[in-house]
């Protein structure tokens, strides 16, 4: 009786819960069913290594991008705890300014090395050339991509989820029919996947900035509201933030460098790993939801001040997690084939492969899911450094590590049984970050 107390709580939590998580959750699940669809095109074209290659430039620039803004955003939703409209109207107009200039670092970089760039990830010289078209127009997206972001979280932390999700349903709908117009239609090919990537990422940008002046949102103002910043703001900030950065630059890049591991493997290998993680990120969505869910239902509490309830909270996410680890793994268990038959994968082996990748990988969104409540809560309470060691350090002291001693020295040549070996690094992260929750560090408000 004393573990369903600890671990469920009554029907208005699950609700507010529900309220904020739900819209979430559906908007990512738009979000990679589009990048599902825009997989189950590139394999029309051959094209899954090449746009999966050029998008891990992406990946990188979108992990910085996140660093910034949720740092940031952990003083916008205390600051809207708080009622203190200005310095949150701030808050947003820096992270606005910050991705901004993380994203045109990245243009100019794909400039500059270009095929260099694109050669960490894999030496196939046709999928490296076919991955240049695709990302010298694909590029232009990063800036709209980072204000989006931007955007996103602002209205997660105002609890308005609802509007990303109407958003992204249009958007979404958009790039598939751009997609079809411009790689099939027009006959474009790769270009045309880049070109709809661009014009549907500018939409969504657009129609998030109207929408915000016309609503007149707490966090939106005028253009000095927004970007007239005392230096000391932005210092009292980003002493808590680049902590963050760091970690999501560190985080992306070693995610990148599990690429480039598996890509030492051959084509047909990183085509499977493609398809299997890319229905993977569909269940992501859950993970990616309780995530933004709790770190906004944590913060709120935390800039209140209310610092017991914000704890009870931590636990109810737990007992949540722990019943949609169980539902995610049994579903792709069992669907993982009826999925798979969507692609245009003909040799046995390579089904069979991508069946068995989908089905390792549904451990890893287990242990994610535990792992993200931990995050959310050493976000919230401005436990950054911590939670730097806790997801970067053991992402390169273990997963890396071990991952690239499988398959360099050990020559262990089964993708399957090296991302089931490399786990560990999750479980570890599990271990640790309990007991970071127990010292109560983390439970103190930022403004």
């Amino acid at each position: 009786m004393l573990f369903f107390k600890k671990y469920f709580s009554n029907v208005t939590f699950y609700k507010r819960t529900g309220l904020i998580m739900f819209p979430i959750a559906i908007q990512s699940i738009i979000t990679s069913i589009s990048s599902f669809i825009d997989t189950m095109m590139a394999s029309q074209i051959d094209c899954i290594s090449a746009i999966g290659t050029a998008l891990q430039i992406d990946a990188l620039m979108q992990g910085i991008a996140f660093g910034i803004a949720a740092g940031i955003n952990i003083f916008i939703v205390q600051y809207f705890g708080a009622n203190d409209y200005q310095n949150m109207k701030r808050s947003f107009g820096l992270s606005l300014i910050s991705v901004t200039f993380n994203a045109l670092f990245w243009i100019v970089l794909v400039f500059i090395l270009n095929k260099q760039l694109l050669g960490i990830f894999i030496q196939n010289e046709i999928v490296i050339a076919n991955a240049l078209e695709y990302i010298e127009i694909a590029c232009f997206s990063y800036i709209f991509t980072s204000l989006v972001l931007s955007f996103t979280f602002a209205y997660h932390s105002v609890q308005k989820t609802y509007i990303p999700l109407l958003i992204s349903i249009i958007t979404t709908v958009l790039h598939i029919f751009f997609n079809q117009l411009f790689m099939f239609q027009l006959c474009f090919g790769i270009k045309g996947a880049a070109i709809s990537l661009l014009l549907s990422q500018a939409i969504s940008f657009i129609l998030y900035l109207l929408y915000s002046i016309i609503s007149h949102q707490p966090f939106i103002g005028s253009i000095f509201e927004l970007f007239k910043i005392p230096f000391s703001f932005i210092k009292r900030i980003y002493i808590k933030v680049i902590p963050l950065i760091i970690n999501e630059t560190l985080f992306s890049v070693g995610n990148s460098l599990f690429i480039v591991a598996y890509g030492l493997l051959g084509k047909n290998v990183m085509d499977c790993y493609y398809i299997g993680n890319q229905i993977v990120n569909v269940f992501y969505t859950i993970v990616n939801a309780m995530s933004d869910a709790s770190t906004s239902m944590i913060g709120l509490e935390l800039g209140k001040e209310n610092y017991n309830y914000a704890e009870k909270e931590v636990n109810y996410f737990f007992g949540m997690t722990g019943i949609l680890s169980c539902i995610i793994i049994i579903a792709l268990l069992l669907f993982a084939p009826q999925i798979i038959k969507l692609f245009e994968v003909q040799s046995p082996k390579q089904i069979h492969l991508a069946i068995a990748i989908i089905r390792v990988l549904s451990i890893r969104i287990a242990f994610r899911l535990f792992n993200v409540v931990i995050f959310s809560a050493l976000r919230a309470g401005g436990d950054s450094k911590y939670l730097t060691f806790l997801d970067s350090v053991i992402l390169w002291g273990i997963g890396l590590v071990s991952t690239f001693f499988m398959i360099c020295l050990l020559h262990i040549d089964n993708i399957v049984i090296i991302i089931l070996v490399s786990q560990i690094e999750q479980l570890v992260r599990l271990i640790l970050g309990m007991k970071r929750l127990k010292t109560k560090k983390w439970l103190h408000a930022l403004v």
